[in-house]
């Protein structure tokens, strides 16, 4: 198996097509082009910003780093819950998310349209302290995707009557860890967390090209990927008051892996075998590996300040640093950035909204080259308003991320398709 093609869903399988026919020399070639779509996961592997976290910090725009005084901030920054009141704080945030990717012209002319949706547990946290120290649980999903796919094409091609696609991706990623916080002086404060990292991706993609020849001839792909990674993700952080109403926050964090294991399972009929790949009508062929990814070093640091009892601001700059990773593919050095507005209406309701980046990691898509991923930088909004009481608090909100850029969904092909994801 060739492991700079076969990885942790950075890549997808690239090989030859086993549809190509030295007689229907053009109609395989079509074949050969339709048989080999690198279908991207929607839990996102060209981007690090996938899910927005927590209640709160959502509506900010993720920009939190420099106020986490709630059950949230054990995810953005565990200094941050120094500052949490009360006795015991716990929050719970459940999402639901759609996505939506149009690669424009994939197929002659023929758009390919990808949705996911899912409806999970987001985030839960609880805070307790003891004495001067904060100690706290939380659990998040960072990432995650369930998506289906079932279409039928019809007259590709005068050589092609019908192209059918089933496919199943399901992609989630889970950190779950405990988190403690003391404070250095009056202001300044450190915490640390660590999580447990866990991703399960199951992928399976059925296909089936049917040609108009006498008689009718076919070609049929099933494929099928399982991973498994584990790991660990420490977050350390430090939050500093230089001022009245300003603060100060900045973490550090990365994941390493122990284990990963990944199972590929390609299986592939032909009327006409020809022997490159499908060898006597039927082809099947199953590998593994237990290598390793790469994590970027992710370093955040924010400003937050209270410019009124009733506004508070907030901004967060987020740096994920190189990666060159035969496994799972390198990834340029990236920035993004988060903007946030929280506004106190009154003693019981606050609306919070945020502006925020979530640059692609890969590099920009050139003409002239072939199986390049795709490349896309996305640009976000986030609303939410939340209601108070004594002992509660409830918050409903929203976010909106679109981008347009350049793909080549087609293996082995040098066309480049105009993407738009929302």
């Amino acid at each position: 198996m060739d492991k700079n093609r076969i990885v942790s869903g950075i890549r997808l399988f690239r090989g030859k097509s086993s549809f190509r026919r030295t007689f229907f020399a053009a109609a395989l070639s079509l074949a050969a082009i339709l048989s080999v779509f690198r279908t991207s996961a929607l839990a996102d592997p060209f981007h690090y910003i996938n899910t927005l976290i927590g209640d709160r910090a959502s509506g900010l725009g993720g920009a939190y780093t420099a106020i986490s005084d709630d059950a949230t901030g054990l995810y953005y920054n565990p200094a941050g819950i120094v500052n949490a009141s009360g006795r015991r704080l716990s929050a719970s945030v459940n999402v639901y998310s759609r996505s939506t990717k149009l690669y424009n012209g994939a197929i002659g002319n023929i758009d390919w349209d990808r949705k996911s949706s899912a409806l999970l547990p987001n985030y839960f946290g609880i805070i307790r302290p003891v004495g001067k120290v904060k100690i706290g649980f939380s659990y998040a999903v960072p990432d995650s995707n369930r998506e289906d796919q079932d279409q039928i094409f019809t007259d590709v091609s005068p050589l092609q009557t019908t192209y059918v696609i089933n496919f199943h991706n399901d992609d989630s990623t889970y950190n779950v860890g405990p988190s403690i916080a003391a404070p250095i002086s009056d202001d300044l404060s450190i915490g640390f967390t660590l999580y447990y990292h866990l991703r399960i991706w199951k992928y399976v993609q059925n296909e089936l090209n049917i040609y108009s020849t006498a008689p009718p001839t076919y070609g049929w792909s099933n494929r099928f990927f399982e991973l498994t990674e584990k790991g660990f993700r420490p977050v350390a952080g430090l939050l500093w008051s230089p001022a009245k109403n300003t603060s100060l926050g900045f973490t550090l964090s990365k994941v390493f892996l122990y284990d990963s294991n990944l199972v590929q399972q390609d299986t592939c009929s032909d009327t006409n075998a020809d022997g490159q790949g499908c060898d006597s009508q039927l082809f099947l062929n199953t590998a593994r590996t237990n290598a390793k990814r790469k994590f970027p070093l992710q370093a955040a640091i924010g400003a937050a300040y209270r410019a009124s009892p009733e506004l508070l601001l907030s901004g967060d700059l987020y740096y994920y640093s190189k990666v060159a990773d035969s496994i799972g593919g390198n990834r340029s050095a990236i920035a993004n950035v988060a903007l946030g507005a929280e506004y106190t209406v009154s003693n019981d309701w606050t609306v919070r909204g945020g502006l925020f980046t979530d640059m692609a990691h890969t590099p920009k898509v050139a003409a002239g080259g072939t199986n390049q991923l795709e490349h896309v930088d996305l640009y976000g909004i986030s609303m939410s308003v939340g209601h108070f009481t004594r002992t509660t608090a409830i918050t409903l909100g929203g976010s909106y991320t679109s981008g347009s850029g350049k793909a080549q969904i087609v293996g082995g092909s040098d066309e480049i398709q105009d993407l738009d994801v929302t």
